[in-house]
């Protein structure tokens, strides 16, 4: 006989019932606390009751796994996944994913050098025209294009 209850990345499965079978399923997300608790009758069958709430669109939702082996690491396996689909969750909320189909955006020509740098080129460029490297036209073309005139 399969367990009547199935935990899954994303859902928690339960069945209920003895004559019947209902089949039930909660998005683990929707998981806000799992606790633990055992009878005497059930301390002596090394089994124990799972309650978990969950916190549905229709409202708050009490449900309890009867007679489970090793339910408390089942406590700790739920709240695990639950807090790891609670974070899947928020960081798929937080995530925007923007597709632009539009044209690319035009491309600028390159900036002027910064002040610093347009003073040491000019100082540069008198430099030479000192030295005769330079004619007055020659200084006076370059500057004129260092400054973007």
């Amino acid at each position: 006989m399969a367990s009547p209850h199935r935990l899954t990345a994303e859902y928690l499965i339960f069945e209920t019932g003895t004559l019947s079978t209902k089949s039930q399923q909660i998005k683990v997300h929707e998981i806000h606390d799992v606790d633990a608790s055992q009878s005497l009758t059930q301390k002596a069958r090394g089994v124990g009751n799972v309650t978990l709430w969950a916190r549905r669109t229709s409202g708050d939702e009490k449900v309890v796994l009867e007679d489970i082996a090793e339910f408390r690491e089942g406590v700790e396996v739920i709240n695990r996944i639950a807090d790891e689909a609670r974070h899947r969750l928020q960081d798929r909320q937080n995530t925007q994913t923007v597709n632009y189909t539009g044209s690319p955006l035009p491309t600028t020509t390159t900036a002027a050098p910064a002040a610093t740098d347009l003073n040491s080129e000019i100082e540069r460029l008198a430099a030479f025209h000192a030295e005769g490297i330079l004619d007055a036209e020659e200084f006076a073309a370059a500057k004129k294009k260092l400054l973007g005139l």
